[in-house]
């Protein structure tokens, strides 16, 4: 019989135990590892290395110096044959032609209209001999001349004369009739308006009638002046020159025949000058037609311009594309000495400086770069970039490239890198180590078990990494993705931190009775303003020019009317009440309540009614209507002095307050 010792897998049992507890330690171990390197990729070890600050961007390889094709003509026309591009010319080799067909159309009218000049020449010629036998006329219409400017003179005398002094003393009295009753009408406004029966612009509108009307009579008694004094003997003595005159052309009859033959020759020498005009723009069509074909000035290689696809004066270069004058058709670059330009974006472009080394890496050669250097840097952002994003700034920056380059040919996609500096021994991190809380930059740093905020000095960055001035120490360990502040997140943020010490403004008070003096200077009320006289007419019921307690009672609850009325549906307007429209928990204003509120700073003890009104009011609104209180609301009740109802004074969030 076998005891419980005899048997092998008893004895077997601690060892298949310890080894059971080995594994699993180890298990356990291994995933506490995995744990803690997976904590460990978390951070950044901080450390103290050599930093390159480099700026790297993309753009098209272009030749420096390059000769410009362009249309010639005159006329917008379209492209018949262009050599391929790439290929290779030869100076004298015809690049381009242009269609002519229009030109040539033209061509055939303008010799028309070559030939009507030369008609029109041989006319005037003709008219010329014409006139010799018009002399004779000439006496007999000088003749009759003399008898109608003697007739002319006597029919002013003894009527025209007579008549225009009867008119105008019949204006001097009617103009001083109407003087006498506008003045009367005026002073009686002035004497209503004192007893407040009559309205200020009536009795302005009365004084301006008055001062046209004396102004009119000034003038009926000028015109009578100046008609007697100067207008009939001006009148007078040209009639009797016209006489004169006349007398003066019947003996000068052959001088004015032989003016005329000078005119008609004039007449001849101007046709034949339109005739030359003609002939020179017949020339200038020709010219046209000889411009359409055009030849290579020099030996180069044929590039199109690139045309970008937001321009819509002018096409891709094809055959068969229009093309308008001096639009530029074919390049022949120099290849022997290239660039690249590149766009810098407006964040790096201060850190550019012309003559900076650079290195240029094209697309077709990815292993091979090329020494270059900064040629140029815009002075003013890319407006094609601006058209696409308006928010993108970038700035154009030709990259001159220095060493020699491979058989290419413009147009490559090309790499340029800028160097900026070199920093020595310097703490970098990466730039997604460091974000902002609070308006400070800050690094999360691990403290302990939980990462902890450390406010950084930041200096120069590239794309990947940014350099720490202060605030980290070589092994610090800081968090690659810190969190967010989500109160500085936006471009709606605020540039007024809360607590911060403002300047103290102008006087609420002194700005509103500016107003009101300029206002009543002009004349204009501003509309939906304070309207005194209105308000009193309104709730004024007994006409003592006070407001009892009852009328004051009346004015709250309108007050209050206005305030439940101005709850409007979100971006409709309200049903019940003169509040006018508001959105979803605003408090709007109609006119009414605009001029109740103005009429607080003048209506003395009725302020304290108006303010115990409006806390009835505001106390009926939710919390939503208390943190969408306008600005205009705080502003009217800070202006009288009146503190603003609220039932709490919770601080609202940075995005949301005002």
């Amino acid at each position: 019989m076998k005891t419980p010792t005899d048997n092998p897998l008893s004895k077997r049992a601690p060892i298949l135990i310890g080894a059971a507890v080995i594994v699993i330690g180890l298990i356990v171990v291994m995933a506490g590892g995995s744990e803690d390197e997976t904590k460990d990729e978390e951070f950044y070890l901080v450390k103290k290395d050599d930093f390159l600050v480099t700026i790297v961007e993309g753009g098209t390889l272009e030749a420096v110096n390059e000769v410009s094709i362009r249309n010639e003509m005159k006329y917008s026309s379209k492209i018949v044959s262009i050599v391929p591009e790439g290929s290779y010319a030869k100076k004298g080799d015809l690049l381009c032609e242009l269609d002519v067909s229009e030109i040539e159309d033209r061509l055939d009218e303008q010799k028309l209209s070559v030939e009507s000049a030369e008609f029109a020449l041989t006319q005037a010629e003709e008219n010329l001999k014409i006139q010799e036998s018009l002399n004779d006329s000439s006496i007999k219409a000088a003749e009759l001349k003399l008898e109608f400017a003697e007739t002319d003179l006597q029919k002013y005398k003894d009527g025209d004369w007579p008549q225009a002094l009867r008119d105008a003393k019949a204006n001097i009295l009617t103009a001083e009739e109407k003087l006498k009753i506008d003045e009367e009408t005026y002073e009686w406004s002035k004497k209503l308006h004192q007893q407040g029966f009559e309205t200020r612009n009536t009795m302005e509108r009365n004084g301006l009638t008055f001062t046209q009307s004396k102004n009119k009579f000034e003038q009926a008694t000028e015109a009578k002046r100046l008609l007697e004094t100067y207008e009939f003997p001006k009148m007078i003595r040209q009639y009797e020159a016209d006489r004169d005159e006349a007398k003066a052309d019947l003996e000068r009859v052959k001088q004015q025949a032989e003016s005329r033959l000078a005119q008609y020759n004039a007449e001849v020498t101007s046709a034949r000058t339109k005739l030359d005009l003609q002939k020179k723009k017949l020339d200038e069509f020709n010219d046209e037609i000889k411009a359409a074909k055009i030849v290579a000035p020099e030996d180069g290689l044929v590039v199109y311009p690139f045309v970008s696809y937001r321009s819509m004066s002018q096409s891709m270069i094809e055959e068969g594309a229009s093309v308008r004058s001096r639009q530029e058709i074919i390049k022949l670059p120099d290849v022997s000495q290239m660039k690249v330009t590149i766009k810098v974006h407006e964040t790096h472009v201060n850190q550019v400086v012309q003559g900076m080394p650079a290195y240029v890496v094209l697309d077709s050669f990815p292993d091979s770069r090329f020494a270059a250097h900064v040629r140029k840097v815009a002075t003013m952002p890319d407006q094609q970039s601006r058209f696409s994003n308006p928010d993108l700034k970038v700035y154009g920056t030709e990259i001159l490239i220095d060493e020699k380059l491979p058989d290419v040919k413009p147009g490559l996609s090309a790499r340029a890198e800028i160097i900026i500096t070199n920093l020595q021994s310097v703490i970098k991190v990466p730039v997604q180590c460091v974000t902002t809380l609070k308006g400070k930059q800050v690094a999360y740093v691990q403290k302990g078990n939980e990462p902890t905020p450390v406010p950084v000095e930041v200096g120069m960055f590239n794309h990947k990494f940014i350099e720490i001035r202060t605030g980290l120490e070589p092994g610090d360990k800081v968090l690659l993705s810190p969190p967010l502040d989500a109160s500085d997140e936006g471009l709606e943020d605020t540039f007024v931190d809360d607590g911060e010490a403002l300047p103290k403004g102008r006087d609420p008070k002194q700005v509103q009775d500016e107003v009101r003096k300029s206002e009543q200077k002009s004349g204009n009320q501003k509309k939906g303003g304070f309207d005194r006289e209105a308000m009193m007419k309104r709730f004024d019921k007994d006409g003592d020019g006070k407001l009892s307690e009852s009328e004051r009672a009346e004015m709250q609850k309108s007050f209050q009317g206005r305030q439940k009325g101005g709850k409007g549906g979100k971006g409709g307007r309200p049903e019940g009440g003169r509040g006018g429209g508001g959105g979803q928990g605003g408090r709007p204003k109609g006119r009414d309540g605009a001029a109740l509120e103005g009429a607080m700073p003048d209506l003395g003890g009725e302020e304290l009614a108006l303010q115990r009104a409006a806390e009835k009011a505001v106390a009926k609104e939710d919390k939503i209507a208390e943190k969408a209180v306008r600005k205009e609301d705080k502003q009217r009740l800070a202006d009288l002095g009146l503190k603003e109802p609220r039932k709490a004074s919770k601080k609202l969030p940075r995005k949301n307050r005002g």
